[in-house]
This record gives C-alpha cells, structure tokens and sequence, in this order.
C-alpha cells in the first residue's frame, strides 16, 4: 500500500440471526440520555450475507482504507480467503475469513474521514480469539499496523492495533477468558458516560450482564448480551484517551 494510505474501522456489521430486532435494540442502546440522538451510523445490519457467513448473529469489523484495492491485495497476500461480497446503504463491502477464522470486511473509506467520539456510538472493537498472537501479526501485517503487546489482568493477554498512533483494534487471548471451543469473534464497545447506569438501563431492556463493571488498564468496561444472546460492550471516554496515550508511548 502507499504512504499516503489511511487505515481505520469504518464499519461494524451486525451479520445474521434477529437483524431488524437487533437494529431496534441497538438504537436503544445508542440512544441513552439524549432525546436528539439517534443509530450510530457506524453500525449496519445485514440479515445474510451468503451460506459460508454467520446465521445466528455476529459482529463482523469492516476496515476502511482510502486505497481499498491494495488493501484488498494485502490482505489476501497475507492469508486472508474471500467469503463472500455485498451492498450495504449502497457501499460495496467484502468479507473476509482470517487465518484464525474470524472474519472482517474491508471497504472504502469515507472522503473525508469524519472523527467523532460522540456518546452512543462504537468506540473500539476487540477480537476474542484462541490464536491472539497469531491473529494479531495477521491483522498488523495485512493492515500495516503495529503491534502493542499489553500484559495486563483484564481482559486477559491483550494486544491492540495502531495504525500511526492511532488505536485500530484489540486482540483479546481468549483462553483466558474462554473455553478454545468459542469461535475467533468480535465485540464492539459502545461509548457511555455512566457504566453503571447503563448497564442498568440496557439490563431493563432485556441485555444480560456477562461481565460487570470492571476495571482495566485501558479503562472500565462491561460486557452484556442483547436480548438474542450476540454479546457487546460498553466503555467510557476514558479508554478513547488511554488507547491513544498507549498509542503515543510505543512509537
């Protein structure tokens, strides 16, 4: 890819299972306090996207680049298989399957890039996987990112993504955490003001808290599941601010 090439998550999937009921609950979530507030445009719901994707519901990370078609050339270099290609809102999306089997898209980015750390949208996305290592120099290699190995108590042996100093994503060592029968998959965070409201709120709504209000390194976070079992998490600004400083101090 050339020097000039921006790397970033441009879009989160919700791919199979209960779509349009996913969509109404998601919106619940991104909603919170402010009555003007609506969906996270980061956020697309696709009910299928071919026999070889999920059925049963699963976020899937598009990454965006402004030079998609070396992207696209990169990430097959390295490993990834084609899974299948779609129109999503009129964007053309194609998916991927890594060589630990999780699967992400790519897609273009958007011209010009809007940043926004707004309230009630995804603000990171973490990859549980049993091959952290392996997945990780994957997705550094095939998006030109850099590696930050992080030996922290929770959420378990922790890597994450930059592209510059920017935080792209995080590689969760799932057998901490996880039986090795899970399968490789993504949880995207949405940002809240108050973890414990929220889970609160969402918990009324129908979400299942399967990690409470924790700590971290990178700043609180809890893990719940939407009413259908998909499982997603919350954190505060905090962590924008601290994936970042982390970014900085490993240049």
């Amino acid at each position: 890819m050339s020097d000039n090439a921006r790397i970033a998550i441009e879009k989160v999937l919700f791919l199979g299972g209960e779509s349009d009921a996913a969509r109404a609950f998601f919106d619940l979530v991104a909603h919170q306090e402010n009555e003007e507030s609506g969906p996270d445009p980061k956020v697309l719901f696709v009910p299928s996207a071919g026999p070889r994707t999920p059925q049963e519901g699963a976020w899937v990370p598009c990454f965006g680049s402004n030079d998609k078609n070396a992207l696209i050339r990169q990430v097959l270099n390295f490993g990834a298989q084609l899974v299948s290609t779609l129109t999503v809102d009129g964007r053309e999306l194609s998916l991927y399957s890594a060589p630990d089997q999780g699967l992400f898209g790519i897609t273009a980015l958007a011209d010009p890039r809007p940043h926004s750390e707004a309230l009630g949208e995804v603000a990171f996305i973490d990859l549980y996987t049993p091959l952290a290592e392996k997945a990780a120099n994957y997705y550094a290699n095939a998006l030109s990112c850099r590696v930050i190995h992080e030996q922290v108590p929770t959420p378990g042996d922790y890597r994450f993504l930059v592209w510059g100093v920017e935080p792209v994503a995080g590689v969760v060592d799932m057998l901490d955490v996880l039986p090795a029968a899970v399968p490789p998959h993504w949880i995207p965070y949405w940002r809240v003001l108050d973890l414990e409201a929220e889970v609160a709120r969402l918990s009324d709504l129908g979400a299942r808290v399967r990690v409470p209000v924790t700590d971290s390194a990178l700043g609180p976070f809890a893990l719940l599941a939407d009413p259908f079992g998909v499982t997603f998490g919350l954190q505060t600004p905090a962590s924008d601010t601290l994936l970042l400083e982390h970014g900085r101090s490993h240049t």
